[in-house]
């Protein structure tokens, strides 16, 4: 049964409301979405996909949760890798200019996210606060890139500007 218009209005206070909040809080992503046209394999050995992204898009986030690693000695040496929780405005996110989105979120697990000086790979994409037949928000969790996770990409410079764990 479709939803009332009380229900309606509800739900579209309800995006206003998060737009507003944003633009108080004023946080902000770099999306680069995962090209997989133009990712490749090696011709012959089939090995190695030589990983491509499209050029990032700015994305308001109305939450953003920066976890930094603790210290973590073992026997190959010291690693940090620090993880970030985000939640986007589910309108927000799908009203961008990113090439095919998917509400899903079963392929953004290839994209990569520039938050907070820090270049990070997408774990789960996830959209929630169902109400009627509308979500209300998206929630993203991340992990930061290491660098031996990006020796097989073709050269991206767009990535220059971001941490990536050593």
């Amino acid at each position: 049964m479709p939803p009332d218009r009380r229900t309606l209005r509800d739900i579209q206070q309800a995006y206003y409301g998060m737009a507003d909040y944003q633009l108080q809080t004023g946080q902000w992503v770099q999306w680069f979405r995962f090209n997989k046209t133009a990712t490749t394999s090696h011709p012959v050995y089939d090995v190695g996909p030589q990983r491509m992204w499209y050029p990032a898009i700015t994305l308001p986030v109305l939450l953003g949760d920066y976890n930094r690693a603790p210290q973590n000695f073992d026997d190959d040496g010291l690693y940090r890798i620090d993880r970030a929780h985000l939640i986007f405005s589910y309108f927000a996110f799908f009203q961008t200019t990113m090439l095919d989105p998917d509400p899903t979120g079963q392929d953004h697990l290839n994209d990569r996210v520039g938050f907070d000086g820090t270049l990070f790979s997408v774990d789960m994409f996830e959209p929630r606060g169902r109400v009627a037949s509308r979500f209300l928000t998206v929630s993203v969790d991340l992990t930061e890139v290491a660098q031996e996770e990006m020796d097989e990409d073709v050269e991206t410079p767009m990535f220059a500007p971001y941490r990536v764990a050593s």
